[in-house]
């Protein structure tokens, strides 16, 4: 008497075994139904009823296209070229503000106006200065004069243009301190705006104190020269060139908008595993704002040779890659083959497959039970 296979019985035993649990009165959830398999031919090779096909997806292995679009989120901002930034040049405190977010200036528009007792002090060493000078001028002309006359002293008179050079060279270090300060007099400073544009951030606030060299309190922004920062993932920067060309999708435009890749960071941020990349527009819209969230599909270099999704591999024995292909209509062989590093859900494939060939790229598993999926 000839015995059937093991995997032949299997159904008949499932099928079994829930009519006597629904005899019992019990109730068990169903295991995983495997493809049913009419059993091997050879060695790695199976082969499946016509009507198991519709349990798999199988699909033609191609050649990789020689670029391929990256897809990252991204905010609309200033050109970093086009931002201008107004601190405090000295301790004080804001007794005025003249400007709010969202207003447009002019270059040298007062933004805010500061008390500085350390102002004060400066400008009245300046003025200092400048008397201490004057006073080193008439005495070297006057040093000089005598010895023109003789009767002064050589050494007097070298003693007098040193100090007159030494006065100098003090009052331009007061003018220069001064001179940072900006406009005003007295202990009051003037902050403004050192280029036309839009107001596009504000901490100055009335009463407020500040500290010289501090964090801005004001930035100007130039409406017109704005740019897409994206966050790319560290895995993506590798095909990505500059002038290559992006697509910006927003939530307030219909269509949307070319570009091309200007710089791209070379720093990662430590948590997100991103970097900067930055696009120009081809042609920004009026609507277009700073701070915007938006989409850009960046144009990337695909990696040579072929290419499959990662859901095609499966691992055999915990060190071999192997993948179904599909031989006429119901068999399939379980080919070992060489990969490379996994990308955006897909792999390289460095031997064993050829353009051409057939995969089964969703339902491996349901084939081979002692395997499991790569990734």
């Amino acid at each position: 008497m000839s015995v059937r296979p093991f995997s032949a019985l299997s159904p008949l035993l499932a099928v079994i075994a829930a009519m006597l649990l629904a005899a019992c009165g019990g109730s068990a959830a169903p295991p995983p139904v495997p493809v049913p398999v009419a059993g091997p031919s050879a060695p790695g090779e199976l082969r499946l009823p016509a009507a198991s096909l519709r349990m798999l997806q199988i699909e033609t292995v191609a050649e990789q296209r020689d670029t391929q679009t990256v897809w990252a989120p991204a905010r609309i901002a200033f050109r970093d070229d086009r931002v201008g930034a107004v601190g405090a040049p000295a301790a004080g405190r804001i007794v005025q503000v003249h400007a709010n977010i969202g207003d447009r200036v002019s270059a040298g528009q007062p933004l805010a106006t500061l008390a500085s007792p350390d102002a004060l002090r400066q400008r009245a060493e300046a003025g200092n200065a400048e008397v201490a000078r004057g006073l080193a001028v008439g005495e070297a002309q006057r040093q000089r004069l005598m010895v023109e006359r003789g009767i002064g002293i050589e050494m007097e008179r070298a003693a007098a243009e040193a100090r007159l050079r030494e006065a100098t060279q003090e009052l331009a270090r007061a003018r220069g301190t001064v001179g940072l300060l900006g406009g005003g007099a007295g202990d009051r400073i003037v902050l403004r705006a050192p280029r036309a544009g839009v107001v596009a951030a504000r901490r100055a606030t009335v009463g407020a104190a500040v500290d010289g060299g501090g964090e801005p309190l004001f930035l100007i922004g130039d409406p017109a020269a704005v740019w897409v920062v994206a966050e790319v993932f560290e895995s993506d920067l590798a095909g990505l060139r500059e002038g290559a060309e992006a697509r910006v999708e927003t939530s307030s435009l219909a269509q949307p908008i070319r570009g091309r890749i200007q710089r791209i960071g070379t720093a990662l941020d430590e948590e997100t595993r991103r970097a900067p990349v930055y696009v120009t527009l081809d042609d920004a819209p009026p609507t277009m704002r700073p701070g915007m969230l938006a989409k850009v599909g960046l144009e990337a270099a695909a990696p040579t040779g072929l290419v499959i999704p990662l859901s095609a591999v499966l691992i055999k024995d915990e060190r071999r890659s192997i993948v179904y292909v599909q031989h006429g209509e119901t068999v399939f062989h379980a080919r070992d083959v060489q990969l490379g590093q996994p990308m955006r859900g897909f792999i390289p494939v460095l031997g064993g497959l050829a353009v051409g060939d057939r995969i089964v790229v969703r339902g491996g598993l349901l084939l081979d039970s002692a395997a499991s999926q790569l990734l």
